[in-house]
């Protein structure tokens, strides 16, 4: 059985491709079954949190820590197979797994504290707390920060910034820690700043944050932590952001539009 080999690879599951559709409701395998088979994995760390149906027929998620990090696999009823990547809904287009782990997996009070700690610089002084994790090569990241910026100028948020350096760009966490190292600004840090200065504060706030951010699920840019201790990873609209802190649906600056009369 490879599962002890499982790639960290991204696997799209296309429902009705699949035929789960097709397939008649079923109970999921027994909780010791799935620990028979997490037991195989190569993780130090590994322990089954749950194992319960989905919402389509047949098939059904097992939440699974490996190393202190949440994972969601797929199986159906005799736990035969295990799936572990991105299921999405065929109708909606929606990224089912995204939204479970959000929905799911809760920065702990000790981690919000820390997270405190760790951040970079703040727009803002009142309101709602709201951390965001930014990448220097992100460009959907600037476009996250005008919008949390107009709301922190009316008073509604304290945006707490992150640095969260991706992989995939060879250079951004050596970017990231010149940019705290050197005491610069937001706009310097998305405008290519850098220099040879790694001090170790500036190493180790970043890379304590990619370790917290990671653990728990985090694995893009920008991503906003809520004060409910909920995540959210990629560009949240001025519309869902505020559905999603409890704020009126318009700023306090912003008139609502005049209805035309035709």
């Amino acid at each position: 059985m490879g599962l002890a080999r499982f790639p960290a690879g991204l696997w799209i599951l296309a429902l009705t491709a699949f035929g789960f559709a097709g397939l008649a409701n079923a109970e999921c395998p027994a909780q010791k079954r799935v620990e028979e088979v997490i037991a195989k994995f190569e993780a130090q760390d590994r322990r089954l949190i749950s194992i319960q149906p989905t919402n389509y027929p047949g098939l059904c998620e097992a939440h699974v820590q490996l190393n202190g990090k949440t994972h969601i696999f797929y199986t159906g009823p005799s736990g035969d197979y295990f799936l572990m990547g991105q299921l999405y809904d065929s109708a909606s287009g929606r990224n089912v797994t995204r939204d479970t782990l959000e929905a799911t997996t809760f920065f702990s009070p000790e981690e919000m504290s820390q997270l405190n700690d760790l951040s970079v610089m703040s727009i803002g002084t009142s309101g709602k707390v709201i951390y965001f994790a930014t990448d220097p090569h992100c460009p959907y990241c600037k476009k996250g920060e005008e919008i949390l910026d107009g709301m922190a100028q009316s008073g509604e948020v304290t945006v707490r910034i992150l640095f969260f350096p991706l992989d995939s760009y060879k250079d951004s966490r050596h970017r990231s820690i010149s940019v705290i190292c050197d005491k610069k600004s937001l706009v310097e840090f998305h405008n290519g700043y850098t220099s040879e200065n790694q001090c170790a504060d500036g190493i180790r706030i970043v890379d304590t944050t990619k370790e917290i951010l990671s653990r728990k699920g985090v694995n893009g840019t920008p991503a906003y932590i809520f004060p409910d201790r909920r995540f959210h990873t990629g560009l949240l609209e001025e519309a869902e952001l505020r559905r999603r802190l409890g704020l009126a649906a318009t700023g306090p600056n912003q008139k609502p539009s005049a209805n035309k009369t035709p």
